[in-house]
């Protein structure tokens, strides 16, 4: 299985499409042939604005100017039925703002998979889906789906790059348990990207989700387990300093070493309910990352809860959301443990490599806060209008370019007209 993952990563996408649409030529497979219902076609688009209360703390694009692309995202879905059990699914997305090497706009494959339905219930997929962390993850990119702006970013930004979709197969079941239902998913896969200057590789990745639906409350649990591959690109380079004392010192072998991460087990929890309530909707999120406790890798948590309120066509709402980075000290101890072999004193250039290295390893603890306040009006079929205000008392790197680690304050205002068709 391993095997079979790491082939799929490597594999072109003109392979890809022949590995999915291989699928359809199995025996015993009726397609359907001249049904206008076959071919079903959507689309959804957010067109947004918003500016920062400062320069020197840009949130995603957004700055004391206003931003236009940071959250304005066209995206298109096509699916063809070739009989009632196999399906294949497309979707493409334009994105105004990313944190990888796309350019804005460039159009993005999200989703690309085929379905076999082996019961009303049961269904298996195979190609590139959304990987499903969160309770909005099928639905990240349509704004109209979800009350907010943009999805609590306390810890909904790591899904819009690296960690957004895989390349592999999922199995999922839902079962009748009389007043309830249970939806359950087990996938399996590779994926891995680009975040601002970290590139983060998951081979193989496994995990489990479970769905439980009772009149209007739903809960939501999901563990995720990956083979992980991590680094910071500025991090890596500045550890190649210590390349002229590694021959020496064995020391400085291990320190430059640390700070990259190579097959490493990391594990993902994650949480979520929504309750409805007469007009009243309540969500809540939260997520625990166990990283290897050594190398680049860290222990994080966040959550957020949100509480809105239908009033006709208005529903304002209200979002309290936490975060926190907890980075593994071994680096910072090794390089403790450097200074009695080679003393402060001994090398200045040493000296200072050593203490800037501190000081870069010290900027991956994070932790902050966000309160944000909004309402959406619902003004058309399928269009809204949302604006929100969000506080934010973070040193977090979450959304931002910045490299301080420095506590500081930050509003944002934001605006957007989301539509689906």
């Amino acid at each position: 299985m391993i095997l079979f993952f790491r082939y799929w990563q490597g594999a072109g996408l003109p392979l890809r499409l022949i590995v999915l649409l291989a699928g359809f030529c199995m025996p015993g497979v009726s397609v359907a042939v001249n049904s206008e219902e076959a071919l079903q076609l959507s689309g959804f688009a957010s067109f947004g604005m918003g500016k920062s209360s400062r320069d020197d703390m840009p949130f995603l694009n957004h700055t004391e100017n206003w931003s236009f692309r940071s959250d304005t995202i066209v995206g298109g879905q096509a699916q063809y039925k070739f009989s009632n059990r196999w399906s294949s699914t497309i979707q493409v997305v334009a994105r105004g703002f990313t944190f990888d090497e796309n350019d804005k706009f460039d159009p993005v494959l999200e989703w690309l998979f085929t379905s076999y339905q082996l019961s009303a219930e049961t269904r298996i997929r195979v190609g590139r889906m959304r990987t499903p962390l969160y309770l909005f993850s099928d639905s990240l990119e349509v704004g109209y789906a979800y009350p907010w702006v943009r999805p609590p970013v306390d810890i909904y930004s790591y899904l819009r790059s690296p960690l957004a979709n895989f390349d592999g197969m999922d199995f999922s079941t839902n079962v009748d348990l009389g007043e309830a239902d249970l939806d359950v998913q087990v996938f399996a896969g590779v994926g891995g990207g680009t975040y601002i200057d970290f590139d983060i590789e998951l081979c193989p990745a496994f995990g489990v989700n479970v769905v439980s639906r009772w009149d209007n409350l739903t809960l939501r649990y999901g563990y995720t387990a990956a083979d992980t591959d991590a680094a910071s690109e500025s991090l890596t380079a500045f550890a190649a300093n210590y390349d002229s004392l590694a021959s020496l010192y064995p020391i400085f072998r291990d320190i430059r070493d640390s700070h990259e991460t190579k097959g490493e087990l990391f594990e993902y929890h994650s949480t979520g309910f929504q309750w409805d309530y007469e007009s009243w909707t309540v969500i809540g999120e939260a997520y625990l990352t166990n990283g290897p406790g050594k190398d680049f890798s860290s222990d994080s948590h966040g959550g957020y809860v949100s509480f809105s309120k239908q009033i006709q066509d208005f529903a304002p709402y209200i979002v309290f959301g936490y975060y926190k980075n907890e980075f593994s000290d071994e680096i910072t101890s090794l390089i403790e443990a450097s200074k009695v072999l080679v003393p402060v004193g001994f090398n200045s250039d040493l000296d200072e490599l050593r203490e800037a290295n501190l000081v870069i390893v010290d900027n991956f603890n994070e932790k902050g806060r966000s309160y944000t306040v909004g309402v959406r009006y619902d003004f058309h079929q399928n269009m809204d209008f949302k604006i929100e205000v969000e506080y934010l008392d973070s040193n977090a790197q979450l959304t931002r370019t910045t490299e301080s680690n420095s506590k500081e304050d930050t509003v944002l205002l934001s605006m957007v007209i989301d539509v689906v068709f």
